[in-house]
C-alpha cells in the first residue's frame, strides 16, 4: 500500500495557488525507486535546471564519504590542521583540536553570523581577501570545537578545502568523477578558489537529478547495484550529532527522515520507512519562503 498522499498530489495546483507559492518550480516525488509524481511550473520542464543553495552542503559530505572510502582521507577524526597549515599556528589554542568530524557538524566553534536573506558581510570580507583560509583562521573562536552547533559557511568552505588538499586537486574532482558520472548526473563545475584548494555553492541541478541523490541515500550509497559510497558512511550520515540532534553530516534530521535543504526552498527529502524521495525547487529572491509543508502533506 502506498504511504503517498494521492489526494493532496491530485490537488497540488490549486494548493500552490492558494498558498501563492509563486516562485515553486518543481516537486518530484520517487517511492520505491519509481517516479510517482511530477509536476513542474513557471516554465521549467524534466531537464530545466535550478541552483542547488545549501542542498550542496548534503553533496560535499558524500564527496567526503568517497574520500574516505577511497583512502584519500583516513579518518573523520583527523585534525584539520594535518591539511590546512593556517590552522597549525596557534592562533588559538583550539584550532589545533578541530578535526574533519566537527566540519561535517557544523560545529568547529568559529564564529559566524549567517546575515539577512543570502546577504552575509562576514562572507564579504572572506571574499576580499587574499587567503580565504587563513582570514577564517583568524575569526575568533567562540566555542570549544564539538560543543556548539552554529549553521555556518566557514565548515564547508574548510572541509572544501580539506578535500582538495588530500586529492591535491578540488572537491568538484572528486565529486564529478565519483558521484556525479555514475549517477549520470550532469551538474554545473563549483565555483573554486584554485590557489587554496576551495571548492563552493554554484552548482546547478534538475529535479530529477536531485532526486538522484535522495535516492543514493535511500538505498545505502548504492546506485545500479554500484556502491558510491559506503553503507557505513550514509549511516554515520544520518546519526545526530553530539552538538546538535536535529543535524547529522551535513544532514537535517527529523523524525520522519534526513534532508538536505537549501536557500529558498530547494529541498531533497528522504523517508526511509515509507521509501519515498520528494525533491522541491523553487526560484531563489531575497524574498523567497520555504516549501516544506509541500512534502509534510505528500506523506500520507
Amino acid at each position: 500500500m502506498s504511504a503517498l498522499n494521492h489526494d493532496f498530489l491530485s490537488q497540488l495546483d490549486d494548493y500552490i495557488k492558494v498558498k501563492r507559492y509563486r516562485l515553486v518550480n518543481s516537486v518530484v516525488v520517487y517511492e520505491n525507486d519509481e517516479l510517482i509524481f511530477e509536476r513542474y511550473y513557471n516554465k521549467f520542464n524534466e531537464n530545466t535546471t535550478n541552483p542547488l543553495c545549501s542542498t550542496w552542503k548534503s553533496i560535499l559530505s558524500l564527496t567526503l564519504g568517497v574520500c574516505l572510502d577511497k583512502g584519500i582521507i583516513n579518518s573523520i577524526d583527523e585534525p584539520i590542521y594535518r591539511y590546512l597549515p593556517q590552522f597549525s599556528q596557534n592562533i588559538y589554542p583550539w584550532h589545533r583540536l578541530i578535526t574533519i568530524r566537527h566540519l561535517l557538524t557544523m560545529s568547529s566553534g568559529v564564529h559566524f553570523i549567517g546575515g539577512v536573506h543570502y546577504h552575509c558581510p562576514m562572507m564579504e570580507q572572506m571574499r576580499r581577501s587574499k587567503d580565504w583560509i587563513a582570514h577564517i583562521a583568524d575569526v575568533q573562536m567562540i566555542a570549544a570545537p564539538g560543543k556548539k552547533f552554529v549553521y555556518k559557511e566557514w565548515d564547508v568552505l574548510l572541509l572544501s578545502a580539506v578535500i582538495g588538499k588530500a586529492c591535491g586537486g578540488l572537491a568538484w574532482d572528486i565529486a564529478e568523477e565519483y558521484i556525479y558520472k555514475p549517477l549520470n548526473i550532469v551538474g554545473k563545475a563549483w565555483l573554486a578558489q584554485h590557489n587554496e584548494s576551495i571548492s563552493y555553492n554554484g552548482d546547478e541541478m534538475t529535479a530529477k537529478n536531485m532526486a538522484k541523490i535522495g535516492r543514493l541515500m535511500l538505498n545505502g550509497g548504492i546506485w545500479e547495484e554500484q556502491q558510491i559510497v559506503s553503507n557505513t558512511f550514509v549511516k554515520d550520515s544520518v546519526m545526530p550529532s553530539e552538538a546538535n540532534s536535529g543535524y547529522g553530516f551535513l544532514w537535517w534530521l527529523s523524525s520522519k527522515g534526513f534532508h538536505a535543504r537549501g536557500f529558498a526552498g530547494q529541498e531533497i527529502n528522504i523517508y526511509p520507512s515509507k521509501n519515498i524521495v520528494a525533491v522541491v525547487q523553487a526560484t531563489v529572491t531575497p524574498s523567497s519562503k520555504l516549501y516544506s509543508d509541500i512534502c509534510d502533506n505528500i506523506i500520507g
